[in-house]
């Protein structure tokens, strides 16, 4: 199986979550790569296509919607998104935002199958230690569900 994570990232948490996504499938020996939305990567042989930007300014950057515009929507895939934003600390009201503002952005243009989708803490100094584990345990989940045929839902942090 080859997954590939296409992100966008402006100060670099997004793509270490990505790359530390990319690691746990190689370490547990999957074919895995990723790459920044800007770089436009081929992913027609890829089996699970993995989508992350984070929130700025009440969106998700928008070059990852430009990468999913310019792949007809991944039509014919199956998909995993995430985003990186801080919205889920408020409580139960910031969760349902999350979910009908920011994941609804990320997912709307996409018209491949989303069996996944997941909300990460994001930071803004400092690596957060915590969201790089979840990403890394998260990324497995996805693809044992996509390996059995499940879906996932959307899932927060903690």
């Amino acid at each position: 199986m080859k997954v590939c994570i296409i992100y966008e990232s402006r100060r670099g948490s997004t793509e270490r979550v990505a790359r530390a996504m990319e690691r746990a499938l190689r370490e547990r020996g999957f074919e895995a790569r990723a790459w920044s939305a800007g770089q436009n990567p081929d992913v027609d042989d890829c089996d699970l296509v993995i989508l992350g930007a984070p929130i700025y300014y009440e969106r998700p950057l928008p070059g990852i919607r430009r990468f999913i515009a310019s792949k007809n929507g991944l039509k014919g895939k199956r998909v995993a998104v995430f985003i990186l934003c801080i919205a889920d600390r408020f409580g139960k009201f910031g969760r349902r935002y999350t979910e009908r503002r920011y994941l609804r952005m990320m997912t709307e243009p996409v018209e491949g199958k989303i069996i996944a989708a997941r909300v990460f803490d994001g930071w803004i100094m400092g690596e957060n230690k915590g969201t790089i584990e979840e990403a890394r345990e998260w990324i497995m989940r996805v693809v044992e569900a996509f390996e059995d045929g499940r879906e996932l839902g959307i899932e927060h942090p903690g």
